[in-house]
């Protein structure tokens, strides 16, 4: 159901080799799963700036952008209903949204007493002034910067999620397979992003690096990435997951480039490890964020 944040179930526990996903099983309704329904069409960014309330302009057609997905989950999982916005112009793309906010990157996040706010940090910061439980960075200040720091090892410039996607550029642009239109998104992603063949190796050590990282971080052991509970950061390796290996495509159906894409195998750490990350990443769609993801 396009533009529908549907409220379902959580699913029960999967069993499968650590790196390729099984398919998940059906499963009835749970309150466990902390889903928000949304409004029940998309609005345009005219109706969008008029509106009230929390509206999200994430990216859609079926590419689950690791920044939306997070920025989505940190009120999925505190049951706080949100709007969402198409943003981005057929003819124009992100001209208009650029004219009227400033901001020429989704997602974007709109409410009533905020300027619009288009940086990770700030839209988590936002979600957490919110009084609806859980809570989603520690309170003290040395846990809270632990886990801002590795969120940012994630979401910045530089982090995993943009040396992810210059390695996708590369792709575009020196595949043969791809034609005319994939190399024009390449051309138009490289510009905007920095991409050149220079980037492209220290780009490749910069992710495997990162995930080096959270492998560690996870190998601590716990049912969360760090501390007892969860946290932004587990809302936030569930969100750039995706740009090691998707989702399923029952339960979180893409465009079939980008799935393509999207999928990219670390070599620097085993695959058992990787799997169990993955893992990590599943349960907490399972029981916080909720399934299925939908990015039409």
């Amino acid at each position: 159901m396009a533009g529908i944040e549907k409220r379902i179930g959580r699913l029960p526990a999967m069993n499968g080799p650590p790196v390729h996903l099984p398919k998940f099983p059906d499963s009835g309704r749970s309150d466990e799963c902390s889903t928000i329904d949304a409004m029940a069409e998309w609005l345009t960014l005219e109706q969008g700036l008029k509106a009230t309330g929390l509206r999200i302009a994430p990216t859609r057609n079926g590419i689950p952008s690791p920044w939306s997905e997070l920025c989505r989950a940190l009120f999925r999982v505190k049951r706080i209903p949100f709007a969402l916005i198409d943003a981005r112009d057929p003819k124009r793309g992100l001209a208009d949204l650029k004219a009227t906010t400033g901001h020429e990157t989704l997602p974007v996040l709109f409410s009533d007493s905020e300027r619009p706010l288009a940086s990770w940090l700030e839209q988590i910061l936002f979600a957490e002034r919110m009084a609806s439980p859980p809570r989603l960075l520690p309170s003290h200040p040395r846990d809270r910067a632990v886990v801002i720091g590795f969120l940012a090892e994630l979401c910045a410039e530089d982090g995993f999620g943009w040396n992810r996607r210059l390695l996708i550029v590369e792709r575009l642009l020196t595949e043969p397979r791809h034609g005319e239109r994939e190399r024009g998104i390449g051309r138009y992603l490289a510009d905007k992003y920095g991409y050149s063949r220079v980037t492209s190796s220290t780009a490749q050590r910069r992710c495997e690096e990162i995930v080096a990282a959270f492998v560690e971080r996870h190998s601590a052991g716990g049912a969360f990435l760090y501390g007892d509970t969860l946290t932004a950061l587990d809302l936030g390796w569930a969100a750039f997951a995706a740009v090691i290996q998707p989702l399923p495509e029952e339960v979180c159906p893409m465009n079939a480039l980008w799935r393509d894409l999207y999928t990219w195998t670390p070599q620097q750490s085993s695959p058992e490890t990787v799997g169990a990350l993955l893992s990590h990443r599943e349960r907490i769609y399972r029981e916080w964020i909720g399934l299925p993801v939908d990015v039409r």
